[in-house]
């Protein structure tokens, strides 16, 4: 068997890729990883588990011949070549709908057409948008950024499509996640105020961010979701959210000060576009065995012991000249 991973050299695929030789189903089976090094994480492909076969395209899911190459023989597709990052899609809204809604459909047909036996899609939970109260799979969905659009009009037409052909499909909408991989981004709240704190800078919130929940879940929960994503026969068809706790910036904050007790917080007035509220249940998804591990001060405290070495530095305050 050969194992395709797109965005294998990303946050989560970093890790994926590591992971995947340990699950019963796809030991001794060919990783192989298709990236167009976009955010140029070769670093990634570093120490990687040893007895393993893995195979690298540096490629392009939009482009036709990287996708053939990278479907051959394959019978397992893991998808997570989008570009994220919700509130960035504003300013690049092309390229984030060319390549999470056309570059990933082109994927899918062409896998299809390939005979994979199994696709399991990286969804989000920002297909939601705000919502009022906690949702389901079922809720309706109103995303609110150029991002989560362009996810949810994937995970639909890949949906129907896979329903008509009896291909083995599985959407997982994750929350926020974080966590230490290779493969790191620091763009979102959790892992990029952790980074900040460990230099002894400040942290500026958002003043409605205080109470405004979302979900989150940590690299390490969203590595057994992608097991059971792949291997339970019930997960056929079906969308997930793949989530451990609804959280605000109080939750966060408190996580990083048992932490960094003297880091300074300050609020600021929102200026963004993707600042929203929305919680997420996740009881479908537990139904089949997800059993979420890793909560927000767990990960911060590992996250931070990789900075462990950092000696903050202050930064001296502005003079004024006369």
């Amino acid at each position: 068997m050969v194992v395709l991973v797109t965005g294998g050299t990303g946050y989560l695929g970093s890790q994926l890729i590591r992971v995947l030789p340990k699950i019963a189903a796809f030991k001794g089976e060919t990783i192989r990883v298709l990236d167009n090094e976009f955010r140029e994480r070769y670093v990634s492909l570093w120490d990687l588990p040893k007895g393993v076969r893995y195979e690298f395209l540096e490629g392009d899911i939009r482009q036709e011949d990287s996708v053939k190459h990278a479907l051959a023989d394959v019978e397992v597709v893991f998808s997570l070549s989008d570009i994220t990052n919700a509130p960035v899609s504003f300013e690049r809204k092309e390229l984030t709908w060319d390549t999470n809604h056309k570059g990933v459909l082109h994927l899918f047909d062409r896998a299809v057409r390939a005979g994979v036996r199994k696709f399991v899609y990286t969804s989000t939970c920002s297909v939601y948008g705000p919502t009022s109260g906690v949702v389901t799979e079922d809720a309706e969905c109103k995303p609110a950024s150029p991002y989560g659009e362009s996810k949810l009009a994937a995970e639909r037409e890949m949906r129907t499509r896979a329903a008509d052909l009896g291909l083995d499909w599985t959407a997982l909408r994750l929350g926020t996640v974080f966590g230490w991989t290779i493969g790191m981004r620091f763009d979102t709240i959790i892992n990029r105020f952790t980074y900040l704190a460990a230099q002894g800078r400040p942290l500026t919130v958002y003043d409605t961010a205080w109470k405004e929940k979302r979900p989150y879940v940590s690299v390490t929960d969203a590595m057994q979701a992608y097991r059971i994503a792949a291997t339970h026969p019930k997960a056929k068809g079906q969308v997930f959210n793949a989530v451990h706790e609804n959280a605000n910036m109080e939750t966060i904050i408190g996580a990083i000060k048992q932490v960094y007790p003297h880091v300074q917080v300050t609020t600021t007035a929102t200026p963004s576009l993707n600042q929203l509220s929305y919680e997420v249940d996740g009881s479908r998804f537990r139904g089949l065995g997800f059993r979420p591990k890793v909560g927000i001060a767990e990960g911060v405290r590992k996250l931070a012991d990789k900075f462990h070495c950092i000696e903050p530095v202050p930064i001296p305050a502005p003079t004024l000249e006369a």
